[in-house]
């Protein structure tokens, strides 16, 4: 990625939040050594889980690769344990941060800075990410990203349930994705503003996804077409087409505060899809096409993505 004075300003900003932990720093040696903590700071405003479980998948990665124990911090702004259960004992508490001056160095998570070699004996933490990354296989360890996610998480006993009660079979079934964030109503608080000011032009949208997730269904004739979406009014408007949705009133978005049914709506998708044949995401200009929600899906499954 060629740098950029809009990365150097990211990079400044980062700069100066790490800043705030220097003066916690005591001429102390760190009795936990050979460990990279990760921290989603509770005051500071996130991402969706996409970019998050990106970012902790990279990191886990790294450590992984230094032969460094890892563990992160996720409670905002759901606990993260409430929908996946550690396989490792990676839920991290804040009392377990030490500031050494001789042992704590901080790093950050980018994909325009390389995650500098671990030194052996000391403790790292990350404060800031970017979370962009999500190849099928790191090159720099030739670590499968699916591997790497099913040696931390597991789903947890109520997403298991609600995955259960879905009565789907595994691989048989195509899952199709779309993201309208605020196209067709104005759905999130967010930097993203979408929103199609007619009726005649939301309609409009509506007809060309609905065009695109048609040729799907044609292509995989006999199979089943499940389509997931942020947006309840585009799977209400699906009445008419051979698909299938899963239940719509818990939508909602993990970047914001909500109930935990949302949250939970979030993570029983995402699984639901991951254990699909093939997942497809509908990219359109009105649509927000950077959405990784599908293709984190089809990385915790090891499955085949397609841009539609």
């Amino acid at each position: 990625m060629k740098y950029s004075f809009a990365l150097f300003k990211k990079d400044v900003k980062f700069f100066l939040i790490n800043m705030r932990y220097w003066r916690k720093y005591r001429f102390v040696r760190a009795k936990n050594r050979n460990a990279l903590y990760f921290v989603f700071r509770p005051e500071q405003p996130h991402a969706g889980i996409a970019d998050r479980l990106k970012a902790v998948i990279a990191l886990y990665n790294h450590a992984k690769a230094n032969g460094y124990g890892f563990k992160f911090y996720f409670e905002t702004p759901f606990v993260l344990t409430d929908f996946l259960r550690p396989n490792t004992d990676w839920p991290l508490k804040l009392e377990e941060l030490e500031y050494s001056v001789f042992d704590t160095k901080i790093i950050n998570e980018t994909n325009w800075h390389k995650l500098p070699k671990l030194i052996p004996n000391k403790q790292y933490h990350c404060y800031n990410y970017t979370g962009n990354e999500i190849p099928w296989q790191f090159e720099d360890t030739g670590y499968c990203w699916s591997h790497l996610f099913q040696e931390l998480f597991a789903p947890s006993d109520i997403l298991r349930e609600a995955i259960e009660s879905c009565h789907m079979e595994p691989h048989d079934y195509i899952s199709v994705q779309l993201r309208f964030v605020n196209a067709l109503e104005r759905f999130e608080n967010t930097f993203f503003d979408n929103y199609l000011e007619t009726q005649e032009e939301r309609d409009k949208l509506i007809r060309k996804c609905k065009k695109g997730i048609m040729e799907i269904v044609e292509e995989h004739k006999g199979i089943p077409v499940y389509v997931f979406s942020d947006s309840k009014i585009f799977l209400e408007s699906l009445s008419d087409m051979p698909v299938k949705v899963l239940n719509t009133e818990s939508i909602g978005h993990t970047n914001e505060q909500g109930k935990t049914d949302a949250y939970l709506k979030s993570f029983l998708d995402l699984f639901v899809m991951s254990k699909s044949k093939d997942i497809y995401r509908i990219l359109s200009p009105e649509l927000y096409q950077w959405s990784c929600y599908a293709l984190l899906a089809a990385r915790i499954g090891d499955i085949p993505f397609h841009d539609k």
